[in-house]
């Protein structure tokens, strides 16, 4: 097993895939040393991260002198040298394929059509910085295709526990946080209510104690973010101002 004393992970518990390395980390017991990275403070701008991603992208890692970026690469590398990647990206060539699937799946229809989309333009930065919402045609537009998506993902998960079968993968990881991100969204409930295989996996990846540690700073944003109603603060710095009081 990799020395992982040097290895740092460049975090903002607020960035969707960043919290799926974290959730990952804590599942898997990896020691990482956490470098919080706010996005919100334009902290992911700066020379000393740009020298580790200059995509100025978060979640990024440090192992010594290898840096990388990406979250599904990160996750790949971490449990590659922590010795459980079979565990988290399958243990057979059939495992595999399965759970890459479902990777290429996230990137060209959950994280496309969720987050970036619409829980961006609709719900996160009106809030962060008070930029007007599309129009409302748009954002039919938008909860149509999400809907469209959802309904896939119901049709995904029909008959099994996760994503890949009986067992979790690094794959759900990351389709939760993108989908607990959306509880920004007044109607998330409603939202979700027609979906009742999403709903039972959330459940089952909610009460998992890794939960808890790796959502907690958005989990207390959350209900912050509801109570503007649809406004904003100003500045979006607040944001790791709260988060911090929580993360200690």
């Amino acid at each position: 097993m990799a020395d992982l004393s040097t290895l740092t992970l460049f975090h903002d518990p607020t960035s969707e895939p960043s919290r799926a390395v974290h959730w990952l980390c804590i599942e898997t017991n990896i020691p990482i040393n956490i470098k919080y990275t706010w996005l919100t403070r334009g902290e992911h701008l700066s020379n000393e991260f740009l020298a580790v991603n200059p995509l100025h992208q978060i979640p990024a890692m440090q192992h010594d002198d290898f840096c990388l970026s990406e979250a599904t690469a990160i996750m790949n590398y971490l449990t590659d040298i922590h010795g459980c990647s079979d565990k988290w990206f399958g243990a057979t060539h059939r495992a595999k394929a399965v759970i890459n699937k479902h990777l290429s799946w996230y990137h060209t229809n959950l994280r496309k059509i969720s987050t970036l989309e619409y829980f961006l333009p609709v719900l996160l930065m009106p809030a962060y910085l008070g930029m007007a919402k599309p129009s409302v045609n748009e954002i039919e537009a938008k909860l149509n295709a999400l809907h469209d998506m959802f309904a896939n993902l119901d049709f995904l998960l029909e008959g099994k526990n996760f994503l890949a079968g009986s067992d979790i993968s690094a794959a759900d990881l990351l389709y939760a946080c993108d989908i607990f991100a959306l509880r920004i969204d007044p109607n998330f409930k409603q939202m979700i209510e027609k979906y009742p295989n999403i709903r039972g996996w959330l459940t089952k990846l909610e009460s998992r104690p890794s939960y808890e540690l790796s959502h907690k700073a958005w989990d207390h944003i959350v209900p912050q973010i509801l109570a503007l109603n649809g406004g904003s603060k100003g500045s979006p710095e607040w944001i790791a101002d709260t988060c911090e009081k929580v993360i200690g």
